[in-house]
């Protein structure tokens, strides 16, 4: 009985990081073979495909299959996670132009240290429109401070 509770909780626990999750398994033939198709289901079918095929490996170093290799890796998912955990305290410190939270999202935006002075300025400034997107979630939020990033000269180099 207790095995059956904790593995219930863990997989509770486990789903907000399902909705956050990106959105596709990557490139490759197993993605090719689901083009188009949506859900868990041809997810899973598409990750099994390219992960126990190893094609992935021959698309990245061939640049077939949909594959890049001189795309950026990103870390939208950690960001994701990050902003959607600390809303209340990042949303005080954009307030009031820095704190230790502003400093780990410039650090995972990779923003230079000579620029972060003008990152907290940039999210002091669009405070209220970013926190207008946070109700529509921490993506929202992301991208509305990746528009913003895009239009300032200083940090369209970070914005994705």
């Amino acid at each position: 009985m207790k095995k059956t509770v904790l593995s219930l909780a863990l997989a509770a626990a486990a789903l907000p990081g399902f909705a956050l999750a990106d959105s596709g398994p990557g490139c490759g033939f197993g993605t090719q073979i689901f083009k188009g198709q949506s859900g868990l289901f041809a997810h899973v079918l598409a990750a099994t495909t390219n992960g126990s095929t190893y094609n992935q490996y021959f698309g990245l170093t061939s640049g077939t299959l949909d594959c890049n290799p001189t795309s950026v890796v990103s870390n939208e998912f950690e960001r994701v996670n990050f902003v959607a955990a600390n809303l209340d305290n990042l949303s005080q410190e954009m307030a009031q132009g820095a704190g230790s939270h502003m400093q780990a999202l410039a650090a995972m935006y990779d923003i230079a240290p000579v620029d972060r002075a003008q990152f907290y300025q940039l999210t002091q400034r669009e405070m209220p429109k970013l926190l207008d997107s946070s109700r529509a979630g921490a993506q929202a939020l992301l991208a509305s401070l990746d528009t913003a990033m895009g239009a300032d000269p200083v940090l369209a180099k970070y914005s994705r």
